[in-house]
C-alpha cells in the first residue's frame, strides 16, 4: 500500500511553478519580477515567489479589470 502525502501548499515557488500557477510564460514571471509587479527573493542561486505574492497579483488584476 503506497503512502499518500498530504496535500500541502508550497509557501514559495520557482519562476517555472509560478507560471505554471499563473498560465503565463516564464518569461512573463520574469517580467513581472523586474518592475515589481510580483516580488520574490533569491536563496542562494535559487529564485523564490511566495505564494501569497501570486495570490495578491491575481487579486490586483481582478480589481482593475472591474475597475
Amino acid at each position: 500500500m503506497a503512502s499518500q502525502k498530504p496535500d500541502v501548499l508550497p509557501l514559495a515557488v520557482s519562476p517555472e511553478g509560478a507560471a505554471e500557477i499563473l498560465s503565463v510564460p516564464v518569461r512573463r514571471v520574469y517580467q513581472l519580477l523586474a518592475t515589481g509587479e510580483l516580488r520574490g527573493y533569491k536563496d542562494g542561486k535559487r529564485r523564490c515567489i511566495p505564494t501569497v505574492e501570486l495570490r495578491a497579483y491575481v487579486e490586483r488584476r481582478m480589481a482593475e479589470a472591474h475597475a
